[in-house]
């Protein structure tokens, strides 16, 4: 089903700037609350006073499988869907600042602890600050982990622009 088809099915419709507003046909509704869009493989709907796609449908004397329009290829024929290009660039960078963030924090923690006067320090406190410690050296260990995969990010996409902007030699 398109959207034009659908909006034939409703009253009160309105253009708006993302698509269509209807009276919603699932509730008493005195003021526009159904959001209408095309979408790729079909209609989207959203009403604003909480009312679902299937009670929308029913009211209307349709299933929701109506409102997707159909593919002109046979499902086994349809091409798959290619996952998006991933930018190892971005990512290693992301990685490196988690792990940055991580061991600045832990360096913190530790040249901290270093200072404290351990017998000024109940039991509970120095527990407390012992686990903190400890706490920072794991976190320096994972900091050493994201620079690890920020690295290999790095050079799994240093590979593929190499391989791909060197003719294969013949042999």
């Amino acid at each position: 089903m398109t959207a034009a088809d659908f909006l034939q099915r409703l009253q009160g419709v309105r253009q708006t700037a993302r698509g269509w507003s209807a009276l919603c046909p699932a509730h008493p509704d005195k003021t526009p609350s159904l959001a209408i869009k095309e979408g790729e493989r079909g209609v989207l709907l959203r009403c604003w006073a909480g009312c679902t796609v299937e009670e929308i449908c029913a009211a209307l004397g349709l299933e929701v499988k109506d409102l997707f329009s159909d593919s002109p290829l046979p499902r086994g024929q349809r091409p798959a869907p290619k996952p998006p290009k991933v930018d190892r660039r971005a990512m290693a960078f992301r990685f490196d600042l988690a792990g940055l963030d991580l061991r600045l924090r832990a360096n913190r923690i530790i040249e901290a602890g270093k200072l404290l006067t351990v017998a000024t320090l109940n039991e509970a406190e120095l527990d407390q600050a012992l686990d903190l410690i400890a706490q920072s050296y794991r976190d320096i260990e994972r900091a050493e982990l994201f620079e690890h995969v920020a690295d290999t990010l790095r050079e799994r996409d240093f590979n593929e622009r190499t391989s791909r902007e060197r003719p294969a030699c013949a042999a």
